[in-house]
């Protein structure tokens, strides 16, 4: 696992407490600022709009090229592979949060699906929608790659010709996200020495890791840096996508959720206003649940490990000290001990005694919450104890503010009812495919 380079550094790889420790501190430091949640907020905003930009344009060319109407865009669906976008979505808020820097993702995907070369939202040299697609392909490559890097055994991934091509482009995808994160980090300095006073309006991860003032400063090279920015890549680009996916997915084969859901969403907005803001998020309560009841059904994460520390005792047996547990997520929140009717999709579960507002605090208080009197541990949705996700807030941000306004603005159907999830599971359990079709809502 050390020949992949990213195992024993960062936070979500990390083995060593000491360096662990130190990383997650300043990660968590970061992303919890109010600074930091704002950008997250209005990166978000301004993403989904240039998102219905491309939406539009591509519904209008299917329109026109069917010899209708570009103006009865509303009274028609409009057919998309969600994954992508939502894939591509994700990874521009990820990248400008975690870096400062934009990916043009939407805008290097939008290209590739229009037929025109370019609209306003999107006119950005194809060297950089080149670049930028390249390094979250890399992404992508290497969270498929880490598999081959558990499973095979360096003799293997040497000499065995198909393992070892494979490993390969997984070790030259990593080779080219170093050097890009590199390349930003070393960017990042020289404007940071020329002018310190422009970067005080900046939020971004890279920027309070470089300027932090923490007593462990001098142990934060850039390599450091470096494992803490792929780190945010790799934890929350695939989750949040995947679990949106699993969202849209379920209130689809729940149209009575998909309606309350509807109703609390446009409760909460203002009828002047098309963007979200803090205190709307913190109203969406029926929304929480639906994020809880989903990863309850569908954990993006089925199986985590916990390595002992020490000698311990689990479950009435004495383990020894590095001793490996598995723990197995999917069948912890299928368990008929602590949920009735398991199988059943059914938010109400937490709607009826959420009274916490996890939008402000701390995520993890109300999945350990009694629900039902329930194990504290039967809903895990970031992991617990110390090693729990330090971005969970962030992601709950991100979700809540992406279900708002998608649902505010768009009614949303499955293409095919009667197909079965299309999944593939590593690390995680990855949506492969999910055709929707979207059409405006009647105001």
């Amino acid at each position: 696992m050390d020949e992949l380079g990213i195992f024993g550094r960062g936070i979500f790889f990390n083995s060593n407490y000491d360096t662990w420790k130190i990383n997650r501190y300043l990660f968590s430091q970061a992303i919890s600022t109010l600074g930091f949640n704002n950008e997250a907020i209005k990166r978000t905003n301004e993403s989904f709009e240039e998102l219905v930009g491309y939406w539009n344009s591509l519904s209008n060319s299917k329109l026109s090229s069917n010899d209708s109407n570009s103006n009865s865009s509303n009274n028609n669906w409009f057919e998309i592979d969600f994954l992508p976008w939502i894939k591509k979505f994700t990874s521009d808020i990820i990248s400008v949060l975690a870096t400062g820097e934009h990916a043009y993702s939407m805008a290097s995907y939008y290209n590739k699906c229009n037929s025109i070369d370019s609209i306003e939202n999107s006119c950005h040299d194809d060297p950089t929608l080149n670049y930028s697609d390249k390094f979250i392909q890399g992404i992508i490559t290497l969270i498929k790659g880490m598999i081959i890097f558990q499973i095979f055994n360096p003799f293997l991934r040497h000499h065995l010709p198909l393992i070892k091509d494979k490993a390969n482009n997984v070790l030259e995808n990593r080779n080219f996200i170093f050097k890009t994160l590199d390349d930003i980090i070393k960017k990042r300095k020289l404007e940071i020495a020329n002018n310190p006073q422009k970067l005080k309006s900046k939020h971004d991860l890279l920027t309070y890791l470089l300027t932090t003032n923490h007593e462990d400063k001098m142990s934060i090279n850039d390599e450091v840096i470096r494992s803490i920015l792929l780190d945010a890549f790799l934890a929350g680009f695939d989750t949040t996508s995947n679990l949106l996916c699993y969202i849209i997915y379920y209130i689809c084969h729940n149209p009575h959720v998909k309606q309350k859901m509807f109703d609390e969403i446009d409760s909460v907005f203002p009828t002047d206003i098309s963007y979200v803001t803090a205190d709307i998020l913190a109203k969406l309560k029926y929304c929480e649940a639906i994020i809880k009841e989903t990863s309850r059904m569908m954990p993006v994460t089925a199986v985590s490990k916990r390595v002992a520390a020490t000698k311990c005792e689990v479950a009435g047996y004495i383990w020894p000290a590095k001793t490996v547990f598995h723990l197995n997520y999917a069948s912890i929140h299928m368990n008929e001990k602590h949920w009735e009717n398991p199988n059943v999709y059914d938010p109400d579960r937490y709607y009826l005694k959420n009274d916490f507002n996890e939008v402000e605090n701390d995520f993890d208080v109300e999945s350990k919450k009694s629900i039902h009197n329930m194990d504290k541990y039967s809903l895990v949705i970031f992991g617990g104890g110390i090693r729990i996700c330090p971005g969970k807030k962030f992601a709950m941000i991100s979700m809540l503010s992406f279900m708002a306004l998608m649902f505010r603005k768009y009614d949303i159907e499955l293409v095919d009812m009667q197909a079965p999830l299309n999944t593939y599971t590593t690390f995680i359990t990855m949506c492969l495919e999910l055709k929707i079709k979207i059409k405006p809502r009647k105001s």
